[in-house]
């Protein structure tokens, strides 16, 4: 991957392919509205696939994600490490990376998809427990008085700093609070 002006609005994927989940039916069937943005990620010969993310580089910066999500991704990937027979290293290429100093470490195995910010994709996640929390707490919370490891799905949270509370999707800006 060489430098280029588009090179600033790519979101590099890190993770690895999901063996056990395969797209099948790829058919658009009747539906209202006409892009099909998604429906064209997933045709013949554009090989879609399922991948767990555990990161992600946009803009110079490797972000960690605080848990692995499956996103639709194509092909087997490129591989996110030179080759040294180390166990574990960071990619030695911005073109691998997104960076050009890393101060984290990519586990042997780990594959990169290169993407435009604009790309349509699937986002699975995908939570495992018992159903009164997987199920139960997600729609109707707690009810106790006592509330620990709060969720909220579908929020976007900007400079602020969370403790304890799992955050993704909804959008939260230009909000100011303080204590009295």
């Amino acid at each position: 991957m060489a430098e280029t002006l588009l090179s600033f609005s790519e979101v590099l994927l890190f993770g690895r392919l999901v063996k056990d989940l395969k797209i099948k039916d790829r058919s658009r069937g009747e539906r209202c509205g006409d892009n099909g943005f998604l429906a064209k990620q997933l045709q013949e010969g554009t090989d879609p696939r399922l991948a767990r993310i555990y990161g992600f580089s946009y803009e110079g910066t490797y972000h960690q994600l605080p848990e692995p999500v499956i996103l639709l991704v194509h092909g087997k990937g490129e591989d996110a490490f030179a080759d040294s027979g180390e166990f574990a290293r960071s990619p030695l290429s911005p073109s691998k990376s997104g960076v050009a100093a890393a101060d984290f470490q990519m586990a042997d195995k780990v594959k990169f998809w290169e993407y435009d910010k604009a790309d349509y994709t699937i986002r699975m996640d995908l939570m495992t427990g018992m159903l009164e929390q997987v199920l139960l707490d997600v729609y109707f919370g707690s009810a106790g008085p006592a509330v620990s490891g709060a969720k909220v799905s579908g929020a976007k949270v900007s400079g602020a700093k969370v403790s304890g509370a799992k955050v993704s999707g909804a959008k939260v800006s230009g909000a100011k609070v303080s204590g009295d």
